[in-house]
C-alpha cells in the first residue's frame, strides 16, 4: 500500500495492529500482576456476585440468618435487662445494641466490599457509644453519683490501673472519691465516641478522595485513635475499680464489651496487614485485601453471635447478686457460730 497516494484521498487513521476492540482479559496474568494488589482496585456488586457465583447466596444467607438471631438475642436480652435496670433502661438498651450493630456492619462487608472502611467506621462508633452508657450503669449499680461518694468514705480513686498501670504511670496522683474526680471520669470516657466520630469522618473523606491517600496517613491517625480508645477504657476501668469496692460487680459485663472493642480494632486492624503477609490466590476481582475481608466478616458475625449469648447469661441476672449471696452466706455462717457458742454456754452452766 502506497501512502503517499492514499493520503490524496482523504485523512486517514493508522492504528497499531496489536490494539482491538475487544477488551482484554481481565485476569490475564499480566493484569493480574499490575492490578491484583492495587488497594484501589475495589470490586463493583457485579463483578463480585460473579466471581463468588451461587457461594455469594449461601453466604448472605447463612449471614443474613445469623444477624437475625442477633437481633432476637438483643430483643430477649433487654426485655430480662430492663428488669433489673430500671434506673439506667436506656444506657443498657445502647450498650446491647453493640452486638447486633457491630454484626451488620461485618455483614454489609460480605454484600458490598467496598463499604469496608464504612462498616468499620459504623462498628467502631457503636463501641464507643457503648462504652459511655457503660459508665452509666456503672454509676447506677453502685446506687449513683451521690451514694457512690457516701459509700466510698474518703477513700482514693484507683488510677494507677490498666493502661497506666506501669512506670512512668505510677507517678500519677490518687484523688479521693468525689462528685468532682467522678464528672473527671465522665469527661474522659465522653471523649472517645466524640474524638472517633471525628476522626473517622476524617478518615472517610480521604477514602473517598484516594485510597492510597488513606492508607498513606495511617500511620499519622493511628495514634490518635490508639491515644484516646486507651485513656477512655482507663477511665472505665477507674469507674469500675470504685464501684468494686463498694460491693458491685460490673467486671464481667465489662468484659463482654472489652471483647468487641479488641475484635473490632484489633482484629480489622491485623485484616488490613495480612494480604501484605500472606502469599494468597490472586484473582482481580476478589483479589487478597477482598477475601480476607470477606472471611474476616463471616468469623466476627459468628463472634457477636457468641458474645450476646454470653450476654444474655450476664444481662438475665441481678447486678450484684454473686455479692448479696457471699454477704447471705457470711450472715449464715455468723449466726450459726453464734447460736453453737450460746449452746456451749448454757451446757457449761
Amino acid at each position: 500500500m502506497d501512502l503517499l497516494s492514499e493520503a490524496s484521498n482523504g485523512p486517514r487513521v493508522l492504528t497499531a495492529r496489536h490494539i482491538s476492540d475487544i477488551p482484554p482479559e481481565i485476569n490475564h496474568p499480566i493484569n493480574t500482576t499490575l492490578l491484583c494488589h492495587t488497594y484501589s482496585l475495589q470490586p463493583d456488586f457485579a463483578s463480585y456476585t460473579a466471581v463468588l457465583k451461587s457461594n455469594a447466596y449461601v453466604i448472605w444467607s447463612l449471614g443474613l440468618l445469623v444477624v437475625l438471631i442477633i437481633c432476637v438475642m438483643y430483643v430477649v436480652t433487654l426485655r430480662s435487662a430492663l428488669r433489673h435496670w430500671k434506673d439506667s433502661k436506656t444506657s443498657a438498651a445502647i450498650v446491647l445494641a453493640v452486638y447486633p450493630l457491630v454484626a451488620s456492619a461485618a455483614f454489609l462487608v460480605t454484600v458490598v466490599p467496598r463499604a469496608c472502611i464504612l462498616a468499620e467506621a459504623i462498628a467502631q462508633e457503636a463501641v464507643m457509644v457503648a462504652m459511655y452508657h457503660f459508665y452509666f450503669m456503672v454509676i447506677a449499680e453502685s446506687g449513683g453519683v451521690n451514694q457512690l461518694v457516701r459509700r466510698s468514705e474518703g477513700s482514693r480513686l484507683e488510677t494507677r490501673v490498666l493502661p497506666c498501670c506501669c512506670w512512668p504511670c505510677c507517678i500519677l496522683p490518687r484523688p479521693q472519691v468525689q462528685k468532682k474526680s467522678l464528672t473527671w471520669l465522665r469527661y474522659l470516657v465522653l471523649q472517645m465516641p466524640v474524638i472517633q466520630a471525628f476522626i473517622y469522618v476524617i478518615i472517610l473523606i480521604l477514602w473517598a478522595e484516594d485510597m492510597m491517600l488513606y492508607l498513606n496517613s495511617l500511620i499519622y491517625i493511628i495514634p490518635f485513635v490508639a491515644a484516646s480508645i486507651l485513656s477512655g477504657v482507663w477511665g472505665v476501668i477507674m469507674c469500675i475499680k470504685t464501684a468494686e469496692a463498694v460491693g458491685a460487680k460490673p467486671k464481667p459485663r465489662f468484659l463482654a464489651l472489652q471483647l468487641v472493642l479488641i475484635i473490632v480494632k484489633l482484629q480489622w486492624g491485623i485484616t488490613k496487614m495480612l494480604p501484605g503477609m500472606l502469599k494468597l490466590p490472586c484473582h482481580t476481582a476478589l483479589h487478597p485485601s477482598v477475601f480476607v475481608n470477606l472471611v474476616q466478616s463471616i468469623v466476627m458475625m459468628l463472634e457477636m453471635l457468641l458474645l450476646s449469648i454470653w450476654a444474655y447469661r450476664l444481662y438475665s441476672v441481678p447486678p450484684g447478686k454473686d455479692a448479696d449471696r457471699v454477704q447471705h452466706i457470711v450472715v449464715a455462717v455468723l449466726e450459726d457460730s453464734l447460736s453453737t457458742s450460746d449452746k456451749t454456754k448454757e451446757d457449761k452452766s
